[in-house]
């Protein structure tokens, strides 16, 4: 059965930069568990995704291959110590599931899970100065 069986995620992106292969919990998430690889490549603009349709334009800041052992998921990098908790929030993993992806009914042994990290662009916000010039420039053309 798909999520899709009951027609509510009949949604369709408009075109524009690569979309990961699995939504977010999160258009705010950093980190993003994919447990098949990808093709995607660190500075190349992507498009984070939800269930609900929403997207949002970041950069890939790294990607970190794993190694799925018995004691969990661990970066292939000696010594490099990653936010299991948050990773599994933000890619929306329950966390044990995460920690045992080896005997997970979906794990592939033949394919490098990634932990993609993410580099959201700055939002400037308009100030309220800027907001009441614009104001007033739409009234002074009327």
């Amino acid at each position: 059965m798909s999520c899709c069986s009951g027609g509510y995620c009949q949604f369709k992106f408009p075109e524009g930069a690569p979309l990961p292969d699995n939504p977010v919990s999160s258009l705010n998430a950093t980190y993003q568990f994919l447990p098949y690889g990808t093709l995607l490549q660190e500075g190349e603009f992507v498009r984070i995704w939800m269930e609900s349709g929403k997207l949002k334009t970041v950069v890939i800041d790294e990607k970190i291959p794993l190694d799925i052992t018995v004691n969990g998921p661990q970066a292939q990098e000696e010594g490099r110590v990653l936010p299991w908790q948050l990773i599994a929030l933000d890619s929306g993993f329950d966390y044990e599931d995460l920690m045992h992806w080896q005997s997970h009914p979906l794990y592939n042994p033949n394919e490098t899970s990634v932990v993609l990290k993410y580099k959201h662009p700055i939002d400037v916000k308009p100030s309220l100065k800027a907001r009441w010039l614009g104001l007033l420039y739409k009234f002074r053309n009327l």
